[in-house]
């Protein structure tokens, strides 16, 4: 209980305490970078996976993305790495498999997912998603790919 009280205590009053590594258990996805999971102590938290932006679920390759994610994670206890807070109150987080794979580079070299390199600076990631793109994996079988902040951009409009 007192792990909980710091934990919230640290989420109220400052963004440097989120850093850390946890295990969760996933309940739900939403699309192809975000979903629920429970802690140790049963809160249900939203999680954002760090460093990817998937396609929207009405937008191509939103329905398999999020499939994809799913297959890798649901169910399962998971370790993530929360970085920070967004806007929306969805924990940023580095994502890993039961197996200690990492989630956004699976998701990047499948072609389920772009690198967000508006937040993010990885090479890793960045290698990754050239590889894909050559490959025309996922995603990148179209010939005129929409990236998701294209789209929702667009939406309005």
């Amino acid at each position: 209980m007192k792990q909980l009280v710091l934990f919230l205590v640290c989420i109220l009053f400052s963004t440097t305490c989120l850093a850390q590594k946890f295990t969760v258990k996933v309940v739900s996805i939403s699309d192809g970078d975000t979903f629920t999971a429970i802690n140790k102590d049963n809160l249900q938290l939203k999680i954002r996976v760090f460093g990817i932006d998937a396609p929207e679920k009405k937008q191509a390759f939103g329905n398999k993305s999020r499939e994809f994610l799913s297959s890798l994670i649901f169910g399962k206890s998971i370790t993530i790495d929360v970085q920070s807070k967004d806007g929306y109150g969805r924990y940023l987080a580095y994502v890993y498999s039961p197996e200690g794979k990492d989630v956004s580079l699976l998701m990047i070299h499948e072609g389920m997912a772009w690198h967000f390199t508006k937040y993010d600076n990885n090479g890793v990631y960045e290698a990754a998603q050239t590889l894909a793109k050559k490959a025309k994996r996922g995603l990148w079988a179209d010939p005129s790919p929409v990236a998701p902040w294209d789209f929702r951009s667009n939406k309005g409009k």
